[in-house]
Formats: structure tokens, sequence, C-alpha cells
């Protein structure tokens, strides 16, 4: 019996002796990297790594063997180990060039990168929520995609931001992007929500219902050039959208557990303190909403908890492969009446029941609700802004605030989106040999929303505070809203070999519908308190508007490689849309593109350049006009005897168009210093023709107003750098970098004014934000003071001069004070300038440190916190005593005289309010371990990651406002602050184990 207990560790010591296993991690993210090919040096030994890094090779022979691990996308690596060791840790670093990435293109199956004569963006989405974990999709994409300008606005919990790529390319259609989930379009509407009369409650984005653990990755396609195939509606680049997929091999589950808080950093300050005069004492008082709740042991604002689990089952066979997935969120913001819960789920499922034919299905489902605060027209936030000291009982009785103190608001008034959305998916592939596969995608995104605002028949204790008798007694609106968008995709591919020259025939059609469809109801007046249905109120009113939009539309693509180094691509699609004029129809666009891998030509020889590749492309998209621009229409009227009527409404068009973008690009991608550090850079110039605009309808038409009618043309030119490489790597210590940077110039080059119309004249709009010809879309406009005078001793002025815009100065009055003087370009209302920098370091193999700093630069934004509280409601240091203290709160350098020249102008001198809103934000930061998995194994997991992680922790800017970022998300182009919720900061402990 001892003799054979003896045996037993030597035998078993035999049995270890030849084999090595281990786990096989992301050098960067130390993430599980699964399909990585381990082979043993020298011999027909080895072993793919599972889904969850994993591989085991036996039979090996010797006291220690090198080890060779390839995989797509990575750099190749190599390590000695010692036979029998099965808790190897390796890793491989990525290859910052990556040509022979696939990605997705329109055609009938994923092309290696290197064949594209077009830049795409690749953010890997699984890997960014592994290292600092977004809350949402929106925050996937801050600095990442060189190009890709995220243009946010409130920082409330459940708001969306816009998404602008390479610049404003219309001036009255979308600025959206195209957004795909796995390869059918869905919903990318902004600027959602409840329409109350606090306007600005509509902020938010279709994209945030997406949950951002559910992505692998997601591919741009940034212009005209790249997005020919994608046609109509593409003129403002694609967003796709892929998500998990199943792998071969054992199931990996894994769960997910967030655990975090969002909070308004420095809000005394930000908000900043208003004054007045004491009546009695004449002291000057100053006031300010946080300081005063402190005071009496109250806080104005909480920290909101942030919770998110997320758990996941992936795994499969070679014939059917899986991934599943589920969320629950629940998010707080810093009032109590901002929150959301979204609870949502997922399933992939991969098929291949012959060879040559698989089958991916996926389906996607959200439920969510979203309760938002009232922001810059009204509610808490305008009420804290705008208060100040008390100077009488009604005063003292709102506590300083303007109308009403914070829980006035927060029980009297609510708004809230709830949203049940569905996206499902169907694709179908099919191969003939080598030399023909074909694709059919089939796929519907519905989407539920109902936009509710609710306020309470209110009591005695909210009527004090509310006087307005549409208030007080109470209502409720309620917008329900159906999206319904479908796809038909069909693309097939002909392959052949002519001469040496491979060849790739792709063709296919195309169908997208678009339906939307509301109802509306509203009931006013409450008649007891307590009721909360439309049906309760003394009076209800009701509304019903539908409307589709469709897309059909051919392409056929022609692609020519020659010796797999030299590609080169032609293309031509035709579309139709619906909403065409009845006089246009089928447009066409034409794709040119060329690609040279020229680092593999036999007579290339720069020893530091490990891959070089030269691309151009030239190509056309468009964007259809809106649903019904191009008909004749007329409103129902009553007419006066019971019966309804009909009037004039709109002119219509029926020779509208879709608006034509034409883009031309060149660049390179490169890698250098065997493919340590990689390179890419890209030009562009877009021009979009047949913009629509709105022309003046002649009285004699009969029809109000305007017509919209295809007369401008824009320009963006541009480039876009992406840097990215190891900059140190050894066995126990790493560092990776990356750095992002893109400008875009824009330019307004007609606006369709009649011949002969001066040039400082052909523009469109009215107010501050101008579509001129000769400058930028939507720029400031405005007029500059440059002197004044001041009457006597007081804050009165005179003799005002502004800037004629001849170079030369004028003054801003006439004789009986009517304004005069000419708006003058101020400047942009967009970023030129944009880009990031981040950087994460490794060491050990288990820990992980990431930060990123994104910038934003070369842009005006306007102030109007400042301009309220100095011009409307006179509650500034300044109106009482303009000294260079006021000058510098709000980072002026004029005259005092100068300044109360503006604040005494009733909104009609304004240039003190404009500032400089570039900055530079410290966005993302984050700090892993990686759990030795001896202790993960004792708690029943085969592996754990520990996170902590911020967001949004530090500025960098002279905007003398509470935020640059912080704007009226309604609008396009104008971005105003006032009485807004700021970006707020955030950090979040995350713990995420495999088992």
């Amino acid at each position: 019996m001892l003799a054979a207990s003896l045996l037993i560790p030597a035998t078993l010591a035999a049995q270890q002796a030849g084999v090595v296993a281990g786990i096989v991690v992301d050098a960067v993210t130390l993430n599980p990297l699964d399909g990585v090919q381990v082979g043993v040096q020298g011999t027909q030994l080895g072993a793919a790594t599972d889904g969850a890094g994993r591989f085991r090779i036996t039979g090996v022979t010797g006291t220690q063997v090198t080890l060779q691990l390839r995989r797509l996308g990575y750099r190749p690596g190599n390590e000695v180990v010692r036979v029998g060791q099965t808790n190897l840790r390796l890793t491989l670093s990525i290859s910052p060039a990556q040509l022979n990435e696939v990605v997705i293109t329109g055609t009938a199956e994923p092309v290696e990168r290197r064949a594209l004569g077009n830049a795409v963006a690749k953010i890997d989405a699984s890997q960014v929520q592994s290292i600092a974990p977004s809350p949402n999709v929106s925050g996937l994409f801050n600095g990442r995609a060189p190009g890709v300008v995220m243009i946010a606005g409130s920082g409330a919990v459940g708001s969306g931001p816009r998404i602008r790529i390479r610049g404003a390319s219309s001036i009255s259609l979308s600025d959206q992007p195209l957004i795909y989930i796995d390869g059918i379009r869905v919903a990318n509407d902004v600027s959602t929500g409840p329409q109350t009369q606090f306007f600005s409650s509509s902020v938010i984005t279709r994209l945030n219902d997406i949950d951002p653990d559910d992505i692998e990755s997601i591919e741009i396609v940034k212009g005209p050039a790249a997005a020919t195939l994608y046609g109509t509606e593409a003129n403002n680049g694609v967003i796709q959208i892929i998500t998990k997929r199943g792998k071969a091999g054992r199931a990996v589950f894994s769960a997910v557990v967030r655990q975090g808080s969002n909070w308004y950093n420095n809000a005394e300050e930000r908000i900043g303190f208003t004054y007045n005069r004491d009546p009695v004492s004449g002291a000057v008082q100053q006031w300010n909403p946080v300081a005063t709740e402190h005071s009496v042991g109250r806080e104005l604002f909480r920290t909101g908890r942030t919770q998110n689990y997320n758990v996941g089952v992936n795994g499969g066979t070679d014939q059917v492969r899986y991934n599943l997935n589920g969320s629950y969120d629940n998010e707080q913001g810093i009032e109590p009446t901002n929150g959301l819960w979204r609870g949502s789920g997922s399933a992939n499922v991969s098929m291949n029941p012959r060879p040559n034919f698989d089958v991916n299905a996926s389906v996607g489902i959200t439920r969510q609700n979203i309760h938002l605060p009232l922001e810059a027209g009204g509610g808490m936030w305008f009420s804290a802004y705008f208060g100040q000291a008390p100077r009488n009982d009604l005063e003292r009785d709102r506590r300083g605030y303007f109308s009403a103190p914070p829980e006035a608001f927060w029980a009297a008034f609510e708004n809230y989106q709830a949203v049940a959305r569905t996206t499902g998916s169907l694709a179908m592939n099919h191969r003939l040999g080598t030399w023909f596969s074909q694709r059919l995608t089939v796929g519907n995104d519905l989407t539920n929303e109902d936009n509710v605002g609710f306020t309470e028949r209110m009591g005695p204790e909210l009527r004090r505070y509310f006087t307005n008798p549409v208030d007080q007694v109470g209502g409720k609106l309620s917008r329900k809203r159906d999206l319904n968008v479908s796809t038909v995709d069909y693309s097939g591919t002909l392959r052949a070999n002519l001469y040496g020259v491979g060849t790739n025939t792709s063709f296919g059609a195309q169908y997208f519908r678009r339906g939307t469809y509301i109802v509306a109801a509203r009931g006013e007046e409450f008649p007891t308190a307590g009721l909360e249905t439309i049906d309760a109120a003394a009076r209800n009113f009701g509304g019903e508007a539908s409307s589709t939009n469709s897309t059909l539309g051919f392409y056929a693509q022609e692609q020519l490689n020659v010796s797999d180094r030299l590609y080169l691509t032609a293309a031509v699609r035709v579309d139709d849309n619906s909403a065409f004029g009845e006089n246009f129809s089928w447009i066409t666009y034409p794709k040119v593109a060329a690609s040279w891998v020229i680092n593999e030509e036999p007579w290339f020889n720069l020893p530091t350049i490990t891959s070089l590749k030269l691309r151009a492309a030239y190509g056309h998209t468009g964007q259809q006009p809106a649903t019904f621009s191009a008909l004749r229409t007329y409103a129902a009227v009553g007419s006066g005897e019971g019966s309804g009527a009909v009037t004039p409404s709109t002119l219509g068009n029926p020779d509208l168009k879709a608006e034509r973008a034409k883009e031309i690009e060149v660049g390179f991608d490169a890698s250098f210093l065997n493919d340590r550090f990689g390179l890419e850079l890209t030009g562009y110039q877009k021009s979009t023709e047949d913009a629509i605009v709105a022309a003046t309808v002649a009285p004699s038409s009969g029809f109000p107003g305007t017509r919209l009618t295809n007369l401008g043309e824009i320009r963006n030119r541009g480039i876009e750098l992406q840097l990215r490489g190891t900059v140190v790597q050894t066995n126990s210590f790493g560092v990776d970098a990356n750095f992002n940077y893109a400008h875009n110039t824009n330019k307004i080059l007609d606006v369709g004014a009649a011949p002969g119309t001066p040039l400082d004249q052909q523009f469109i709009g009215t107010g501050a934000i101008r579509h001129q010809v000769g400058y930028p879309v939507g720029a400031y406009w405005d007029r500059r003071v440059v002197s004044a005078e001041f009457v006597g001793n007081t804050t009165a002025t005179r003799n005002e001069q502004c800037v004629d815009g001849k170079g030369g100065t004028t003054a801003c009055y006439d004789a009986a004070g009517n304004i005069i003087a000419p708006r003058v370009f101020y400047g942009r209302s967009d970023s030129p300038t944009e880009g990031s920098f981040s950087t994460t370091a490794t060491f050990l193999r288990r820990f992980r440190l990431f930060g990123l700093v994104d910038f934003k630069r070369g842009h005006l934004q306007f102030d109007n916190n400042h301009r309220a509280r100095c011009q409307a409601f006179r509650i500034c240091l300044a109106n009482l005593n303009p000294t260079d203290a006021e000058l510098q709160q709000y980072g002026q350098t004029r005259a005092p005289a100068t300044l109360m020249a503006q604040y005494n102008s009733n909104n009609l001198l304004r240039d003190a309010f404009y500032g400089d809103a570039s900055y530079a934000k410290l966005r993302e930061i984050s700090a892993s371990y990686i759990i030795p998995e001896q202790y993960a194994r004792r708690a029943g997991f085969a592996a754990a990651t520990f996170t902590l992680s911020g967001r949004n922790l530090k500025t960098w800017t002279n905007w003398t406002g509470v935020d640059p970022e912080s704007f009226f998300s309604l609008q396009a182009y104008e971005r105003t602050e006032q009485a807004q919720v700021p970006p707020l900061q955030q950090f979040v402990m995350s713990l995420s184990v495999n088992f």
C-alpha cells in the first residue's frame, strides 16, 4: 500500500511531463484570445485556444520547447516554456497595420482590409468594455475613430449625443449616419423624448438602446468614397455594429457586476453666483443655490448610484454556435427625477448545416424607461441658475430661487420615455465551390416609444409657486411613436482568375422601408388631485399621423486582384426613393478605388517599414429629401359652418431630388519597426451638390412660406491620422499608445441666391446662425462692439461703436435707438479639430492601467447663462458695479463701458457672451487586476478580473461657462449653454468572471 502511494506522484509527474497548457491573452487588454493557433516548434503538435483563451497540447517530449503563437490581426509570438507547465499565461500583441483583417463592406462577403481603397475605422467594443466600461454605446466612440465627432449637450442620465462624420454636409437634412446591426438597417433617431413646454427634454438617442456588452466590434464607413454601395441616405457615413458570435468549443459562461456613482463635481463654483442689492441696507448680496442648500443641511444634488449586471454564455460545435446575453441597468442622475432602468437580452445563433451553406440569426430585445429632468427652458435648473438673494417675503418663501425651489418642480412635473424595441436579422450565405458566393439578409427593427409629460393637479403647497393656471390644474401629454425599419438585402460575388489576375464581380439589390406612426393624446385640467389618465381630464385632444419612406437600389462592382498586391475596384449603384419628386427617379452613384500593398513588391527594400499600403478612392452617395417634401399639401381647417375644409399648406416640388455628395480620398496604412508601430493617414475632399434649401414661394402661387429646392453646394476638406503602437514590450511590462487627430474645413459654396445678389447677402438663416457663402455651415454671425462711454457716474452708456464689416467701425444704433450695425462673422459653431491620446500599461501580466484624453479645438459657444443673468435679469456684479472683478469672472478683456453697453442692449449687442469652447478632457481612466487562477477557482470561476474606472474626471478649457460640452441638444448647429445638466463625473467598480 505504501509503495503504491509512493508511485502515484511519480506517475502523475510523468503524465504532466508530456503536457503544456495555459491561456493566451491580449498583451494590452489582458483579455483571453480565442482561435489562437499554438504550435510546438519543429513538430506537428499544436492546438487552438477555445472561447476562454485556453489550450492544451499533449505528447510533448523534452524538457523545454518553443511555442509558436499565430492569430489573424496579431503579431506572431514565440515563447520558450518548460514541458509540464499547465498554468502558462502567454501574450500576443495586436498588429497595428492589420492588412489581413476582414471588414464589412456591403458586398456578399467581408473583404480583407488590404483590398480596400478607402479608410474604414474599427472599434473593438468588447475590448473597450473590459478596459473602461461605458454605460452606453455612445461612450464607445469617444476618441477612438478620427473624424467621428460626438456632439453631446446634456449630461442627464439617459441622454445621448449626435454623431457627425467628416463635417456638416447639409443645411436642412439630417446629419446622422446610417446605423446597421448585423447587416440590417435600424433606427438612428436623435433628440427624442417627451415634448413639453420645457423644450430641452428631448435628449434621447436610439443608438443608446443597444447594450454595449452585446457588441463585438463597430466599423465606421466615413464618406461617399467608401459608402457608395449603401447609396441614397449614406451621405453622412455608415456605422456597422457587429454583435458577439458564438465560438466552437465548450460553453463559456460569463458574468459582470458593475457598481458605481454619478456626481456633479465642484457644483458651487461652476454654477457661480448672482448678485443684487439689499433694499434696506443697500449692501451687495450674493447668492448660489448649492451654497444655499448646503448652509441649511441639505444638498442640492445627490450622488446617483449606477448598477449593471450582465450574464452570457458562448459556445457550440462546428455546426452550431451560439451566444446568449442578458443585461440589467439601473442608473440614477443627480436629481431624484432623473434616472433609467433598462433590461435587454440577445441571442445570436450560427448554423452550418452543409459545408457550403451557413445561416446566422440574431435577435435583440430592449425594454427601458428613462426619466428626464427639466432643463434649459424651465424647471429646477432654470430656477437655480437665475435666482438671487431674497429681498422680500415672496423671494424668501422661494429661498431665492427664480420661480420655485427644487422640490416643487420634482413633485409637480414628470417627464419620461418608455421604450420597447426588438431587432431581428437572418443572414444566409451560400457558396458554389470557390467561384460563386451569395448572401441574403432580411430583418426588422421595431421601436415603440411612449413619450409622456405629466403635471399633477396642484395643491396649495405648489400653487403658491406656479401661478400659471394651466400648470395649476394639471395635465398629461402622451405621444406614442412606432418606428418600423425593414431590410431586404441580396448580394452575390463571382470569382475567376484571368491570365493571373483575380476578378471579383459583385452585384446586389437592396430594399429598405421605414414606417413611422404617431398617435398623441393630451388632457388638460384634472378635476381633483390624484388623477393621472388623460380620460380623467376635463378637456381631451388627440392627433394621428403616419409616414413611409422606401428605397430600392441595385449595384454592381468589379474588383481586379493583381498578384495579391494591387487591387482595382469600380462600382455603380442606382437608387429610387419614395421622397423624390414625381419628375425625378433613379439616381446613379459611381465609385472607383485602388489599393497597392507596395511593400510586398520584390524591389521594395526599406528595412524600417514592415508594411505599406497606398490607397485612393472616389465615389458618390446621396441623401433623400424628408418624407412629403416634394408633395403639394393642404391643411385641414374648419369652414365656420360645422364642416371641414382645406387650405394651401406647402407648394411642393415635383423636381426635388436627393442631395448628391462626391468625395475623393487618398492615404496610406503603414507599420514600422517589425510591426510595432502603425500609422494611418487620410486626406479627403467632399462636396455636396444639389443641397436642399428653402426658396421663397411667389405669392401668385397661392401657397404660403417656402418650398424646398436643390440649389446649394457645400465643401468639406480634411485630414485624419491615427498613430498606434507598442512603446515597450517585455515579458513583465508593456506600454501601448494610440493617438488620433482629425481636422476639417467646411465652406458653403452656393445657397441658390438670385443672379447678381451681392456676396454678403448670399446666406440662409436669421439671427446669430447663418449659412453664408464663403463661410462654414451654421457659423456664428453677430454684432461686435468695440467701444462705448459711460453716462456720468452710472451704468448707462452712450456712443456705442460696432465693427462695420469693412475694416472700420460704425455706430451701433441710429438716432432713434434702432440697431443698424451689421452682423459680422464670429467663428465656427462646430469643432474643426478633434483628437485623442490614450495609453495602456501592463505589468506582471496581471495589472493594467489605462487613460484616455480627448480634445476639440477651434469652435465657439454662446453662454446664455451669462447673457440671461447680466442682460435679461441684471443680477451680475457688473450690473451693480462694473469693475474689473466682473471682467475677470467671465474672462473678458474689454473695457467696463463696452461690457455694460451690451448688458444694457436688450439682447441686441451680445458678443461678450461668445467664448472659445475648446477643451481637453480626461475622458476615461481605469485600473484592472487579473485575479490569479488558483484564487478564482476557489470561488468557482475559471477567471476573474477586477476593474476600477472613472469618466469625465478633469477638463482643461478656457470656456468660462459650466462645461464646454453642455448646450441645447435640439439645435443642429448653434451651441447655447443655458441651465443644462453638465457631463457628470463617474466612478465604477467592475467584477468580471468566466466559468
